[in-house]
């Protein structure tokens, strides 16, 4: 089923990217909450610089003016502008440095799901001290990083083509910072949502570590089943489980950026002192200081949704009921 709804919502030649339709959704959320925001049927008005059916993506690489764009089928997955390679096009992307808040003294940091690395060039350009790693399923999207979103070939940014899951299994190092940030068209892989699979996460991570998740959902009410029930199973996991919105609280569908560690949650205003501590001393590193006021600690319903399982994690349903 959805193999059959990938190639049904996939272009064929072309298309223009507004700014309302550029913002990491699922083209399952365009399709059921804006009715101006459909998937695109082709790349009308727009560059193809670059297009492959790959083994688990329709990929393209499309160009309006200076800003290009990684998409699979009709979702936009990544955006950059060649102009200004180092400025993040969608704000979700910056508050992945809140690893850098919530572990001061970060030096390591593992990335799963590459995209057009939007995130992990940042942090390699801001933290020179910073050795990142990344697990990219899709050898096309790592070859397409490169070429089209300068995303550097360095020691400190070391990139390995694989499923993330089965990476940390088969690995027994640990980092002070894990990101996750895997999707396909439209929707996520299961097992990398799982109990089991935050389990081996938290197996990875140096003492104090933190993880990081980005979710496109709503905190409550329509569209929110998905994220509730990943909320509920981080909850499960680790101790600590909070949440900055991108756009605010609210019921919007939006990117939510799930932050869990073994420790007690910082004070908002330690985050905030530790962002300014952090900006005097690397003057590129972004403003996220609007999300850190507007977290989320708690008060998120978790009672009609599952605790996700290797053996039970309905990913697919939750999106679309």
């Amino acid at each position: 089923g959805a193999v059959a709804a990938a190639l049904a919502l996939a272009p064929d030649t072309g298309g223009t990217l507004s700014a309302a339709a550029a913002r990491n959704w699922s083209p399952v959320y365009r399709l059921r909450h804006s009715s101006g925001n459909e998937p695109r049927a082709d790349y009308t008005g727009s560059k193809v610089l670059f297009r492959k059916d790959t083994e688990y993506h329709r990929l393209a690489v499309v160009q309006d003016g200076t800003i290009r764009t990684l998409r699979f089928g009709s979702s936009f997955q990544s955006s950059t502008d060649s102009a200004k390679p180092f400025e993040t096009q969608y704000p979700y992307t910056d508050l992945f440095s809140l690893s850098m808040l919530y572990r001061p003294g970060t030096r390591s940091m593992l990335f799963l799901g590459l995209g057009g690395g939007s995130a992990p060039k940042r942090l390699w350009r801001d933290f020179p001290r910073l050795q990142i790693d990344v697990a990219e399923l899709d050898p096309v999207v790592v070859d397409v990083a490169r070429r089209y979103f300068a995303v550097p070939d360095d020691p400190r940014l070391r990139i390995r083509t694989g499923d993330g899951r089965l990476f940390l299994a088969k690995t027994k190092r640990t980092w002070d910072a894990v990101v996750i940030d895997v999707f396909y068209e439209d929707g996520i892989p299961f097992h990398m949502a799982t109990y089991e699979f935050l389990q081996l996460v938290r197996e990875r991570l140096s003492p104090g570590g933190v993880v990081l998740m980005n979710v496109i959902g709503s905190m409550a009410g329509d569209g929110s089943e998905l994220f509730r029930a990943i909320y509920r199973t981080y909850r499960a996991v680790f101790p600590t489980v909070v949440i900055h919105p991108t756009d605010g609280p609210g019921e919007q569908i939006q990117n939510l950026i799930v932050v869990a560690t073994e420790r007690a949650a910082p004070a908002e205003s330690f985050l905030a002192q530790r962002w300014r501590e952090t900006r005097a001393e690397s003057r590129t590193f972004p403003d996220i200081r609007p999300p850190i006021a507007q977290r989320v600690d708690g008060g998120i319903p978790i009672d009609d949704v599952p605790t996700l399982t290797d053996d039970y994690a309905p990913t697919d349903a939750l999106l679309v009921d």
